[in-house]
């Protein structure tokens, strides 16, 4: 029985890198190790950085609002171990860790028991430099610090939220009144939409995205729903197909191909997901389109 998680994964550009618990790792290999030391920073919350005004009179401070408590970036520090035969292995293995890491963004991804989560960050490599005994080098540490301090699952919640048909038309005699046109139509039919719902099983509030595709001319309109309350989030310039928007809820902003279209937001009714709590789409435009959404548990 060990403490150690199961693994450590960190990518970036296509590559990756594991660290391994220990568990049954093949003693042939050359291997990185998580070290007894673990990893700091994962289960702990970050530093609080809520602001607080002091009363003038009276003892302590102003209460502060729950949604005002604020923490900082999220700082995690692996511990690990460079297991090699030779000093050729560690060496190899050391630049692996370099690659991966150096000038990119890199996702650090944890599976502990059924814990299986990742974060993003920039990465800092720090080892000891020395021989290693037998093709041991230990005392070696990355530190991954995440501006966004948010642990998210690796499985994620998705769906799609699909329009209403509409059928046009209506009684129609033809050209110069000649008799009816057949087929009948009599007016504008509606297909049910359909929901999406989107859970947090996590322990802090999650920021779902939404991909609209199709074509829209006019804009579309959704509808978020989580604990009663009911939002609007309204995109009012043309949409094809090919070209999808993406409604992100942590910046707030509408993108278009990596551009950023936020102008044509006429309605900002952007919605969080509580922790243990889901959230409902409704694709409230008429058309043939429809929108991808996606959320992860969220941990703090």
């Amino acid at each position: 029985m060990t403490d150690i998680p199961e693994l450590v994964e960190v990518s970036a550009a296509g590559l990756t890198i594991t660290f391994d618990g220990g568990h049954g790792v093949d003693p042939k290999d050359d291997v990185l190790l998580i070290a007894k030391d673990g990893i700091e920073g994962w289960y702990d919350f970050p530093d609080d950085k809520t602001v607080m005004s002091e009363r003038g009179q009276g003892d302590g401070a102003h209460d502060v609002w729950q949604s005002d408590f604020l923490y900082s970036a999220r700082v995690i520090t692996l511990h690990f171990v460079v297991s090699a035969h030779d000093r050729i292995g560690i060496v190899r293995l050391l630049n692996d860790v370099r690659r991966v890491c150096a000038h990119r963004r890199v996702k650090f991804r944890l599976k502990d028991a059924t814990h299986d989560c990742y974060v993003t960050g920039r990465a800092v490599l720090a080892s000891n430099g020395q021989y290693g005994t037998d093709g041991w080098l230990e005392d070696n540490t990355l530190t991954v610090t995440c501006e966004r301090p948010e642990i998210l699952s690796t499985n994620s919640h998705d769906g799609e939220a699909r329009a209403a048909t509409i059928q046009s038309g209506g009684l129609s005699y033809g050209s110069g009144n000649a008799g009816l046109a057949y087929p009948l139509s009599y007016g504008v039919v509606s297909g049910g939409a359909t929901l999406c719902r989107l859970p947090n099983d996590g322990t802090s509030r999650a920021y779902p995205t939404f991909t609209i595709n199709g074509d829209w001319p006019s804009g579309v309109s959704l509808y978020l729903n989580c604990e009663g309350r009911r939002t609007e989030l309204r995109y009012d310039s043309a949409i094809h197909f090919g070209t999808p928007v993406l409604l992100d809820t942590r910046t707030r902003t509408a993108t278009l191909g990596g551009v950023d279209v936020s102008k044509h937001l006429s309605a900002r009714g952007w919605r969080t997901i509580p922790a243990g709590k889901a959230l409902t789409v409704l694709l409230g435009t008429a058309g043939s389109g429809w929108v991808s959404c996606s959320s992860h548990d969220t941990y703090m």
